[in-house]
């Protein structure tokens, strides 16, 4: 087997956050055969509003992510696969039709798909973006005839239906130039929500219906699938900041305390017991003791809005019928106690904390807090040519071949 032949590489997926880096690399050999070596976040540093204020701090930042990761498990690598967040992308609905002969019908071919999904790019961008995912939802051919894959249908005219993810050219070219001053090349740069769902979601769940929340810092991002594919994106401008802020004007602590006391005692649903429960923080240089119900009533107004927004999202999509394999949670507030089964309450499905389903040696711990990083790794993989090879190898080439000839043939007669 080539694949036998094709020895292990590391590949490194780098999440730039609104307020944090997370690093985590792959060691792969084949598609069955991955080690996660492993992952570490950085609070950010000379990164502001989504963008890169000082070039030296924020270098300084990756170096330091990937470092900590590289030191421990004495490897080195050169390239990384860079991931951006919701609040750094746009989201944009395309139409375009181009016309395949002036007179009769011919068999639409793989080129004419390629032509019209570059004119599509074309129109759907603005002149200073960059497309990070082109995602056809449909074909039409002649006006009458909807399609997933309209290869080998007889048209006249020939149209797509795509959802364009594009990020600003000048924002991603200064994140880059911070990787390259830190000692790396980027190979491909991903919208980190949706590489996520690669590796959290099972294709049989993206066929039936299902909904991935990911819920950042600053924005919670909802991406519904349908029929294997992205459906509808939507973000809501509300994170685990906004939770942190009211603890600490609840409790007149600084913003770094109030984020330590809610990843440790902040809880949504919880007993009576456990709402009397006293803890001592620490302001300045004397303890003061604080009752954990009155973390949970601080956040308590902001959980209710965001589970609304969340649902009413979902709705926005038209698809909440349609929705057969729940909906699945990650990033750092899904770790939030008793969350899930508020979101679950409020929505009235399924709700799981998102998971990593890859042939890992090593488990991910916090797989809903790194599996972004895994994703990255993980679809750098498979852009890469090693993995072209890899899947080459299980098919006969002599069919791809057979496959280009058929369609050159109906391309010209």
């Amino acid at each position: 087997m080539l694949t036998k032949m094709i020895n292990e590489k590391y590949y490194c997926g780098l999440d730039i956050g609104t307020r944090k880096i997370k690093a985590g690399i792959l060691k792969i050999k084949d598609p069955s055969d991955m080690e996660l070596i492993g992952a570490y976040e950085h609070k950010s540093h000379g990164f502001r509003d989504n963008a890169v204020s000082d070039l030296g701090e924020f270098s300084e930042c990756i170096h330091s992510a990937i470092d900590e990761i590289t030191k421990k498990a004495g490897i080195k690598f050169k390239a990384i696969q860079l991931g951006v967040g919701a609040a750094m992308i746009e989201t944009r609905q395309v139409d375009t039709v181009i016309p395949l002969v002036d007179r009769g019908h011919k068999v639409i071919t793989q080129q004419d798909i390629k032509k019209l999904n570059n004119n599509a790019r074309l129109l759907g961008t603005k002149i200073e973006e960059e497309v990070l995912h082109e995602l056809p939802q449909y074909y039409v051919v002649d006006d009458v005839n909807s399609a997933l894959n309209p290869a080998g249908l007889y048209g006249r005219k020939l149209g797509v239906n795509s959802l364009m993810i594009v990020i600003n050219g000048n924002r991603i070219r200064n994140i880059t130039k911070a990787v390259h001053q830190a000692g790396y090349d980027v190979d491909n740069v991903f919208f980190s929500s949706y590489v996520t769902s690669k590796v959290v979601l099972r294709d049989v769940e993206k066929k039936k219906g299902c909904v991935l929340v990911d819920i950042g810092s600053q924005n919670t991002t909802v991406l519904v699938f349908l029929d294997g594919g992205l459906r509808f994106l939507e973000r809501i401008n509300m994170g685990g900041d906004h939770l942190t802020h009211h603890i600490a004007d609840q409790i007149h602590l600084s913003f770094d305390l109030a984020e330590e006391i809610k990843q440790s005692y902040a809880m949504v649903l919880g007993s009576e017991a456990l709402q009397d429960e006293e803890i001592l923080v620490k302001r300045e240089d004397s303890y003061f003791p604080v009752k954990r119900g009155e973390i949970c009533q601080a956040i308590e107004s902001d959980i209710e809005e965001l589970a609304g927004r969340i649902q009413l999202a979902v709705m926005h999509s038209g698809l909440r019928d349609k929705i057969n394999n729940g909906l699945t949670i990650i990033g750092g507030g899904s770790l939030l106690s008793g969350f899930i089964e508020k979101i679950g309450q409020a929505m009235n499905m399924t709700v799981k904390l998102g998971q990593v389903n890859l042939p890992l040696r090593k488990n991910l711990n916090h797989a809903a807090l790194f599996s972004s990083v895994v994703g990255l790794a993980q679809c750098g993989y498979e852009k890469s040519f090693r993995y072209s090879m890899a899947s080459n190898s299980q098919s006969h080439w002599s069919q791809q071949v057979i496959n280009r000839i058929k369609d050159l043939y109906q391309e010209y007669f």
